[in-house]
């Protein structure tokens, strides 16, 4: 059977993020895109019948803030775990975090990192 996606993009949050104690003092802004994939979500006119992006945004954003993370690699798996425990519909999950700034002394550009996990998929 067909499955649908939910794509979120640009979400963003202010974190506590990175291996180098000036990246999580000064704290930086990070950019979020999320595909959740369900089954057929427009079966029916019903937010219960499949995944409430606002609130997948606010749960992300709240996550993404309420700690300090050394790794862009944790603060994905983090939020993948947090998806799939509040959201049985979803069946697999692709995130990609990019780190807008990076306040490290002679680093330049933009990393990113991007995961992908299926319910059935262990994420730990």
């Amino acid at each position: 059977m067909p499955k649908d996606c939910i794509i979120l993009k640009d979400l963003q949050a202010f974190c506590k993020l990175g291996s180098y104690d000036s990246e999580r003092i000064l704290g930086q802004c990070v950019i979020i895109n999320l595909e959740l994939e369900l089954d057929p979500a427009g079966r029916s006119s019903r937010i219960e019948d499949t995944v409430n992006y606002v609130e997948v945004s606010i749960m992300v954003r709240t996550l993404a803030q309420s700690k300090e993370f050394l790794l862009v690699e944790n603060l994905a798996h983090e939020i993948v775990e947090k998806l799939f425990k509040h959201f049985d519909k979803l069946e697999a999950i692709l995130i990609e975090i990019n780190k807008t700034i990076v306040n490290a002394e002679q680093f330049t550009g933009n990393p990113s990192i991007r995961i992908h996990r299926s319910r059935s998929q262990p994420t730990a």
